[in-house]
Parts: C-alpha cells; structure tokens; sequence
C-alpha cells in the first residue's frame, strides 16, 4: 500500500504537526522548530553524540504533545483564555512575586466582573507553586506517554517528562534539581526559553534572560555553551527566516528514513489523542469520528487505500480546534456571534497545519472539508455539493452523528433515534443522502456504529 503521495520521512511528518501544538501553546507557528534549531546546535557545542542529537531532535518537536492535556484544567483555575495565559506564562518567572500577581491579574477571569475575579485570584493565590505543579505535571506526563506510544527512545520520553524543572530545583512538576533533570531536558528547557524570548523581544533580550536566569532555571554550563554562538548572524537569520529549510539541513540520515505505514498511523492516532484531550466533552471523538467513517465507506463499497487515507484524515480533522481556547470550547451557553466566528476557523487552521507536510494533499482537502455541506452553508470555505467527494461527504456525516451523540458543554447526549431524525432531515439539503442512509442502516448492527456501545 502507498502510505502518502511522495516520501514522507517521521521526522518531516513531526516537524509539520508540531505547528499544530504551537497553536494551542499560543505561540507563533514555527516555534517548535525554531527551538529545536537552538537545541540542535547547543548540542553541537557541548559535543553530543549523533543519537543524543537525534533523540533531543525528537522531543524538541514534541515537547508540547502534552499542553492540550491541561487546557481545560488551566481554564477551570483562571476562567480566561488559556492560550492567552500560557503565551505569557513562556517570558514571566512565577517565582519572583511581583511578575505572578501581575499574571493572575491578567489572566484570572478578565471577561468576569469584579466579585468573581477577587474570589478567583484568593483561589489561585492559596497555593500558587501547587497550581503550577499540577498544570505542568498533566502536561509533561501526557507528553511522555505520547512519545512512548509512538515507540521512540526512553530518552525522548523522559526529556520532555523533565522539560519544565530548573537548575535550582525550583521548577516543575517534581522540583528536580541540577544534574537529577536529564541533560536532553536541561537543553529543552534552556532552548524553549530562549526561542520565545528571541522571537518576542530578539537575541539581545534573549542572551540577557540567559544571564539573568543562569544558575535558577539554567544549567550554568549549557548558557556558556550558547554563548558561543550569540554573534553568528548567519545562524539566527536562518532560525528567524528559513526555520524549516535550515532543520531539514540539520536533520540526521537516520530521521531522513521513510515513514512507515504503522507508524503513520500511530502518528495520526497520538495526535488525534492530543486533540480530543484539549476538552472534557471531545474525549475520543476524533478517534470515534475515524471508526464511523471507515465503516460508512466500507458499506459504501470503497476500497482499502481510500478508506485508509479517509481514517486518516478523520483522525486528523479537528487539529485546528489546538488553535480554539477552551473559552469557547466549553462555554456551556450559546456562543456569540464572535465566539462562533472563531469555531468556524478550526476548518482553515486544520488545512494550514496538514498543509505543511508533503504528500497530505489528499488528506488535507478531505480533512478540512469536514464541515462543509452540499448546499453551501459549511464552512470554512462554503464549497457545494460539486465540490464535495463522497470521502469529504462520509466525513461530515460521522462528524455530525459522533457530535449529536455525544454529550456537550450545552446538552446532554442525545438518544440514538433523535439523532438520525436530525441526520434525515438534512438528507439531500446539506447532508449525502447514501451516507445518511449508511449511517442510519449501521446504527441498528450490533454493537451499533463502531464505539457508540
């Protein structure tokens, strides 16, 4: 079987989603790569060996496979946007006081009247090291277990378990300190900082966070190490210009390597966890979503490879919801027109991020178009029925199935029978009326419809 539509190495495949864990971590798409630029050539410099290059490779562009875990957490302590909030929490130092009240206030239910963010801030001021702990522990654990899944090196796994401990053992969650952290994580750590601060303020401010943090959060030896590189241009052109160019240039032989087809389908499986871990209410849906689409193409007649390549984007077809705040994700009122307007960009965020990886283009179209409807009144793009492919039909259709007979912030779960009412009325209008009559034909097989049992 032809697993994508031109090589695909893991390593290119990795580097292309991390975009997607940039979103949710509110940064500028690219800064995975970005700091695994900075963390491959401090590498260099302290003389790692070629398999610690390639492993600390690895966990820099899954670092953050952990951070939708706690997306719904942070929004529970702050009750604000949470991308918002971790965007800031990357250039302030919770430990110095001053910079975490002003934090709290920042972030502690802004959109709230005054009542609610005093009883907020009481809550988080109680025991602000512990909240910290908690976040970075459901995130740094859950970014390590995906890393096992996909069957990478223990190294890998226990480098992105450690990345939020500093020197001084006063980071998080376990408060390890100096040589306890593992040196791939003391690289991580040093290299995500400085990423951020160089994007945000420049090299200049980044070398002076260095100073100042070197010895707390910084192994004194990896900041003299990245001295060495502080004046060359060349270097930091290409990570602020040409980040992508430059990591293919600096990848190894090994993670040049053509992905296989398992492990094509564990990486879409992982980051499908990762995307449904993003909120209480979407737990396996992605994974659910991709069941019920197999088996309405099966019972469609479509053959082996085009029902693989639709599993595929299935399990992929909500990546850009990384992008969409919890805020929204879980309000359980009616959305505004501005909320709702944000919801409809999950389509078009989803298209950028699978977009970026070679040979998807197939995936990509059917995933993004999951929303769409035959009469035009999907979105993001508003395509009609001419433009709709039976794969990118049968998405939309177990999309809808799985999101009505599941519970939601707003509603409970509905009944089986009132869901299928809603999925005939739309037959025809919006909806392919074959794959409804599919849908509807599978949902009396025992056990119904793939996972609904």
């Amino acid at each position: 079987m032809v697993v994508t539509e031109q090589p695909l190495s893991i390593v290119s495949l990795l580097a292309a989603l991390s975009y997607a864990l940039d979103l949710t971590e509110g940064q500028p798409m690219g800064h995975a790569i970005r700091t695994c630029l900075i963390g491959l050539r401090l590498a260099r410099a302290i003389g790692l060996t070629g398999e610690e290059r390639d492993n600390l490779h690895l966990a820099l562009l899954l670092k953050d496979s952990g951070c939708s875990s706690n997306a719904a957490r942070m929004f529970a302590l702050f009750g604000g946007n949470e991308i918002l909030a971790k965007q800031d929490s990357k250039i302030h130092d919770w430990r110095r006081m001053h910079e975490a009240i002003q934090f709290a206030l920042r972030h502690a239910a802004p959109q709230e009247g005054l009542r609610k963010r005093i009883a907020q801030l009481k809550e988080l001021a109680r025991q602000p090291v512990r909240v910290m702990d908690v976040l970075t522990e459901t995130r740094c654990t859950r970014g390590a277990e995906i890393a096992r899944l996909l069957g990478l090196s223990p190294d890998v796994s226990s480098a992105i378990y450690s990345l939020d401990e500093h020197w001084d053992g006063q980071g998080a969650p376990y408060h390890r300190k100096g040589d306890e952290i593992p040196l791939l994580a003391r690289i991580a750590c040093l290299s995500q900082t400085m990423e951020v601060f160089a994007t945000t303020y420049g090299t200049t401010r980044a070398y002076q966070m260095l100073t100042q943090r070197s010895g707390t959060w910084f192994d004194p030896e990896l900041v003299r190490a990245a001295r060495a590189f502080e004046h060359d241009t060349v270097f930091w052109d290409g990570v602020r210009n040409q980040p992508e160019v430059l990591l293919r240039l600096k990848t190894s032989e090994r993670l040049h390597q053509q992905v296989t087809e398992a492990s094509l389908d564990n990486i879409c499986a992982a980051f499908a966890r990762i995307v449904d871990a993003k909120s209480s209410f979407t737990g396996e849906h992605s994974v659910r979503v991709a069941e019920y689409a197999e088996q309405l193409a099966l019972s469609l007649g479509m053959g082996e490879l085009r029902r693989a390549t639709l599993r595929r984007a299935a399990l992929l077809h909500d990546l850009g919801k990384l992008a969409i705040p919890n805020l929204i994700l879980d309000k359980p009122d009616r959305l505004t027109d501005d909320e709702f307007a944000q919801i409809k960009k999950h389509p078009y965020y989803t298209a950028v991020i699978l977009g970026q990886i070679p040979g998807f283009g197939r995936i990509t179209e059917i995933a993004a178009a999951h929303h769409e409807k035959l009469n035009g009144t999907g979105y993001h793009l508003g395509l009609t029925g001419d433009k709709l492919d039976i794969e990118m039909r049968i998405l939309a259709v177990a999309d809808i199935y799985d999101a009505l007979t599941a519970a939601r912030p707003y509603r409970a779960a509905m009944p089986l029978e009132q869901a299928l009412a809603i999925l005939q009325k739309d037959a025809g209008v919006a909806l392919d009326p074959d794959c409804v009559a599919a849908a509807e034909k599978i949902a009396y097989q025992e056990p119904p419809l793939a996972l609904a049992a």
